[in-house]
């Protein structure tokens, strides 16, 4: 398989055009809810929750190696519960008329590429973050893959919570419409 960037830039690619077909006012609704679980990932991660949650539920010996790959299975477990079904439910929709043409294509496309890279950077920070478990890379980063790993939903920002405030916005102006 080529360097993990390529699969990442696959990924937001895909969502782009699932986006560009499905429309922003879409889309944007499985924003918000994206958003929301980084920054609860996020949080949870950085108080040291998820590593606590395997010891709890003894999955793995708390003294083996393993503790990594069961946390991050953990993780991808959660997360791809909740793009499934933020994907497959109803969702807050953003208006009562789509917008049609280049600009509906464009702007779906552009949620759409948002969504790509919640979803592939959240699951390649945690790649990274637990040292790329179950061999899921075997040989060092690329120079790009390594610029790339400061631009993750989880790194961008230096607080959990600063992902929480568009998602905010957002639903309030779900809300106010």
């Amino acid at each position: 398989m080529g360097p993990i960037e390529i699969l990442f830039c696959t990924v937001v690619v895909i969502f782009a055009f699932i986006g560009s077909v499905r429309g922003a006012h879409r889309e944007l609704g499985n924003s918000i809810i994206l958003m929301y679980v980084v920054a609860i990932l996020r949080f949870a991660d950085e108080r040291g929750w998820i590593e606590r949650s395997v010891q709890v539920i003894r999955i793995v010996d708390v003294e083996t190696e393993r503790i990594n790959d069961v946390a991050f299975l953990l993780v991808v477990i959660v997360f791809t519960a909740v793009v499934i079904v933020s994907y497959q439910g109803l969702t807050f929709d953003f208006s009562t008329k789509a917008l049609v043409g280049v600009s509906g294509f464009l702007a779906g496309l552009g949620v759409g590429a948002l969504n790509g890279y919640l979803i592939a950077g959240t699951y390649w920070y945690y790649a990274d973050r637990y040292g790329y478990p179950f061999n899921l890379l075997t040989g060092p980063l690329t120079p790009v893959g390594q610029i790339l790993l400061g631009y993750l939903p989880q790194t961008i920002f230096p607080n959990s919570m600063y992902w929480a405030i568009p998602a905010t916005i957002l639903m309030i102006l779900r809300i106010l419409r």
